[in-house]
């Protein structure tokens, strides 16, 4: 494992690699938009996907409370998938959702998002079906907020 800090995206956390970067733009609805920004290696054969995102949200997006946009967050990405745990959880005060769920292609999907501020932070780690993500837990709990 090895240290990676996004200044831009001020974090860090642990990825099994060198992660690479990409973004995309999003349309939301009323016409504005955000970008997404992701940093991801794979392990494990590549089995398994450790990823990071990240994204600025208008603040009218953000006035509800945290854990409202967190479920609803949470909500769009289970869809489809069968939802196996949800958990409310925080990261130095930063309220979050710790989730898994798996997809009918036999995907397992573990997640730990957090709102800070319009921030919204989601760690993602996908493993294909039978496959244990064997860094699951360094790169869970080293993830930082900076």
């Amino acid at each position: 494992m090895q240290q990676f800090t996004s200044t831009d995206g001020r974090f860090s956390v642990l990825f099994p690699g060198a992660p690479d970067q990409s973004s995309q733009p999003i349309q939301l609805k009323g016409g504005e938009s955000i970008t997404i920004y992701t940093s991801s290696a794979e392990a494990d054969n590549k089995n398994t996907s450790y990823i990071v995102m990240y994204n600025d949200y208008p603040a009218r997006y953000v006035s509800a409370d945290a854990q409202t946009i967190l479920q609803n967050a949470r909500n769009g990405a289970v869809a489809g998938k069968t939802m196996l745990s949800d958990t409310v959880i925080q990261l130095n005060g930063i309220p979050g959702r710790a989730y898994t769920a798996n997809d009918p292609q036999g995907y397992h999907f573990d997640v730990h998002e957090y709102l800070a501020g319009t921030r919204f932070y989601q760690l993602i780690i996908t493993t294909s079906s039978g496959q244990l993500a064997t860094q699951r837990d360094p790169f869970m709990n080293s993830f930082r907020i900076l």
